[in-house]
């Protein structure tokens, strides 16, 4: 069901009802008891210091420890729909790549090296530069803020949508371990140890160590082990930490981590095919705006023949959940992960200091069938071939043909040829440094930070791609063959034949970005006066090359490169004003710039052999917002409200220029876009028993600008197609809740539960069906999402204490369409569900 904006009013302002309803609740629980408990402080360092999340000027929200565990989040994924306006879509052929979406703007499908992130993700203040390492295990978590707007200032470039950022807990000084271990269906196992020893000789460490595995969720029906079917995965992770205090003013802390991931890439399920018939032009605006001609893949796969019977029935294509699917090419993934992280600080009474290394690695490799069908044999295209089996006296109408030649060829068959529709494999390589220095200070009147910044990245990659391009024949004798060709067409014994298409894309990406930065609040009046006013600014210098060896079917005869340079002042300015105590409004008015680049598939400018690049993208954002704490802190509401102006918006779009028989997407600047919404979020305490907390997120976006329409014209400027764009990866509207519970039995003895529920409107893939034929029918589902858990804590084992927690995700069972691709003149299309509902027991003890 697609849901109307009538239809969003009325859920927002059930919503809205519901945490007026809570809020009564919470007034009534106020009069009627004199319990003690109230929400905890929750500090964060979105502002570069720390301080009460609410007394940042802008959105923030923050998932604690507590929440972080109870749920097993672990890595950027998990917290979909946890903060308003943020939804994570999975990867499509990587087990740890994510697209994340912040307030409408996502970091878009592709993973080339090209591309930089619209939404910063950040572990421990280094920047994770690529997205499909953003599925990193990150563990020993004490805390995920998430920055929504433009961070231009403080975590600078590649921020216009906001930041995600990790932050882990500082080594214990005293002596604490951990073990869980846990199971479930498919076959889930894990175990997870942590060790603390404490300070030993004025260093303390903690040691971490995660092994999770599951058999996959779809049934490929060409190989028997359940481990070796779509979204089967095997994970291995290791964290170590160590830290020394200097002098009781400073301390260094230095960081490893490691993660290796095994497993099956998700299924992809066949859910559209053309039947090839002519697309004519779109016309808007009284232009013509060339369109995808796509193949006519139906009729073809109505003929072939399949090498295993029980693959035939998936030749038919459904946007129904299917639990099996033919994957004759091992879909195996593998992706690894490793990094350091060196922070120094010192505290020199009038200022302190702060160093961050990072230094960062990512390797990649994945074989996979895009297509769910399996291998199937089928007549094959060759231009030696066009006139077999066909009549001697209608072959002596062509001269070329020699009269020895007729009666062979009209007795020679058609070729045929084994074949996939799609199927490819990776291999990427990708290491990052960066360095970061802040000083900040403060005094009664101001708060106040600078820095600089120094990030340097280099990627490649190798991907060979096979297709199989369906031609119409009858178009051949029809276009060619004036008088002649309908007699041709009525011979035609095979009118649908296949040309596989063999191409390989080669190339390494690197890229410098050099920034500095300063911000300051100040308080008229003095820190009491309840007035805050903050400005602050950065400017980034960036620096991108791309060195291209393949781009096709067979290598470079000259080395494609290209250079570019860019650069960009962001700026912001806010004031806060306490209206009364535990409440304060907010306005801020930001900038933000993400770095233009070069997408990898792009042609290079006639002419010469540089590739063209697309341009930086930049956003000036406008916010007011309320935060507050009401009722003696039984509840928080946190408000804000945003209109976004995006210049050049760096948007992900098929090619309809692309080499006959392929598929390519290129990157093109959008000229205007706007994005207005509101977010609401809210937590409150109903009683020492129960707890509610939740959220909502609106976004309306408006192309007002899009000039990359091609013209049918030969030569005519591009065309502006802002009137049928959608945003891609987008939910127009998301709301979240969950009620939590716990019952003391006892000194620590606890039971404890947790049920969620979590809306996010369908997404499209694509922004028009310009160059995606299927885009309108490729539009993810409106998701619905029941997860539940309950448990027993503080159970007393020889002084430790022990837990343990049963959990289901995706209670009801829904089967959503999350992300679609469609393959544009190759004529089909199809996609990717989420996972069905899982469940299992965890059970771990704390020293």
């Amino acid at each position: 069901m697609i849901m109307t904006k009538k239809d969003r009013f009325v859920l927002s302002l059930m919503l809205g009802t519901s945490l007026t309803a809570v809020a009564n609740s919470v007034v009534a629980q106020g009069r009627g008891t004199q319990s003690g408990v109230v929400l905890e402080e929750i500090v964060v360092t979105a502002q570069k210091r720390e301080e009460n999340l609410q007394q940042v000027p802008f959105a923030v929200s923050a998932i604690s420890a507590e929440t972080i565990e109870k749920l097993a989040i672990r890595d950027a994924r998990d917290i979909s729909g946890m903060a308003p306006n943020v939804t994570i879509v999975q990867g499509t052929v990587s087990n740890s790549a994510a697209v994340i979406s912040m307030r409408g703007i996502p970091n878009g499908g592709s993973e080339s090296f090209g591309l930089d992130l619209a939404n910063g993700l950040y572990v421990d203040g280094v920047y994770i530069a690529r997205s499909g390492a953003s599925g990193l295990d990150v563990m020993d978590v004490e805390r995920i803020e998430v920055l929504r707007g433009p961070q231009g200032t403080l975590f600078g470039r590649n921020t216009t949508g906001g930041a995600v950022a990790f932050v882990s807990r500082q080594p214990s000084q005293e002596f604490q371990a951990r073990a869980e271990v846990g199971g479930g269906n498919f076959d889930t196992r894990h175990a997870r140890i942590s060790l603390d020893p404490g300070n030993i000789m004025g260093v303390a460490t903690s040691f971490s160590y995660i092994h999770r595995e599951r058999d996959g969720t779809v049934d490929n029906i060409l190989q028997a082990e359940s481990s070796n079917d779509p979204g089967a995965r095997e994970t291995d992770s290791f964290r170590g930490a160590a830290r020394a205090e200097l002098a009781d003013t400073g301390s260094i802390q230095y960081i490893f981590d490691w993660s290796k991931t095994d497993g099956i890439a998700p299924a992809f399920q066949l859910t559209n095919t053309s039947n090839g018939a002519v697309r004519p032009p779109l016309v808007i605006n009284g232009k013509a705006v060339r369109v995808t001609q796509p193949a006519p893949v139906a009729q073809y796969l109505a003929g072939a023949t399949f090498l295993e019977a029980g693959c035939a029935a998936l030749a038919a294509p459904t946007r129904a959940y299917r639990d099996r699917v033919c994957n004759d090419i091992p879909n195996t993934a593998t992706d690894k992960t490793w990094g350091h992280n060196l922070q120094v600080q010192n505290d020199f009474d009038a200022f302190s200091v702060k160093s961050t290394t990072g230094y960062r690695f990512w390797n990649s490799s994945y074989n996979t069938d895009l297509d769910g069908l399996g291998a199937f044999t089928g007549p094959a295209f060759t231009q030696a071939t066009l006139f077999n089996r066909m009549p001697a006296a209608l072959l002596g109408f062509v001269p070329t043909i020699p009269a020895a030649a007729r009666p062979v060829i009209a007795s020679s068959p058609v070729p045929t040829i084994q074949q996939n529709l799609f199927d490819t494999n990776n291999v990427r390589r990708h290491k990052q440094f960066s360095q970061e220095v802040e000083i900040s200070g403060d005094t009664d009147a101001f708060d106040w930070v600078a820095g600089a910044f120094y990030f340097w990245e280099r990627g490649s990659e190798r991907n060979p791609q096979n297709s199989g391009f369906v031609l119409d024949t009858n178009n051949i004798f029809l276009g060619n063959f004036g008088p002649l060709g309908p007699s041709f067409v009525a011979a035609n014994p095979a009118r649908y034949r296949l040309v596989q298409t063999r191409a390989v894309l080669a190339y390494i990406a690197s890229s410098e970005s050099t920034a500095t930065y300063a911000q300051t609040t100040f308080y008229p009046g003095g820190r009491d006066s309840g007035l805050r006013l903050t400005a602050g600014g950065r400017y980034t210098w960036d620096e991108k090359t791309m060195r291209r060896s393949q781009n096709g079917a067979v290598p470079l005869a000259v080395l494609e490169s290209g250079d570019a340079s860019f650069d960009k002042f962001t700026w912001n300015l806010m004031a806060a004003y306490d209206v009364a105590e535990n409440a304060n409004v907010y306005a801020r008015v930001a900038t933000g710039y993400r770095s233009g680049g070069y997408n990898s598939q792009d042609p290079v400018i006639p002419g010469t052999t540089q590739p063209a690049n697309f341009n930086p993208e930049s956003v000036i954002s406008y916010e007011l917002g309320l935060k507050s704490e009401l009722f003696d802190r039984r509840l928080r509401l946190n408000v804000a409200g945003f209109h976004n102006v995006y210049s050049d918006l760096a948007v992900n779009i098929p090619r309809t220029d692309a080499p006959l028989g392929t598929f390519a997407t290129r990157v093109g600047n959008a000229g205007k876009v706007t994005y207005t919404g509101f977010e609401v979020e809210g937590q409150a305490i109903l009683s020492e028993s129960f707890n509610v907390e939740g959220n909502i997120g609106y976004i309306d976006v408006k192309f007002k600008e899009f000039l990359v329409g091609q013209s049918t014209t030969a030569g005519a400027p591009p065309i502006d197609i802002a009137s049928v764009n959608r945003p891609g990866y987008t939910s127009p509207l998301t709301a979240y809740a969950a009620l939590n519970a716990q019952f003391p039995f006892g000194g620590d003895l606890r039971l404890v539960g947790r049920v969620s529920y979590t809306y996010e409107d369908g997404k499209y893939t694509f922004p028009n069906n310009i160059g995606a034929p299927f885009n309108d029918e490729l539009r993810g589902n409106n998701r619905n999402i029941v997860d539940a858990q309950i448990g027993v804590d503080g159970i007393s084992v020889s002084g430790a204490a022990a837990e343990v927690r049963l959990w289901v995700k995706n209670l009801t069972n829904q089967h959503d369409f999350v992300r679609g691709i469609d393959f544009g003149q190759l004529g089909y299309a199809g996609g990717f569900f989420a996972d069905p509902r899982t469940y299992g027991l965890t059970a771990g003890i704390k020293f």
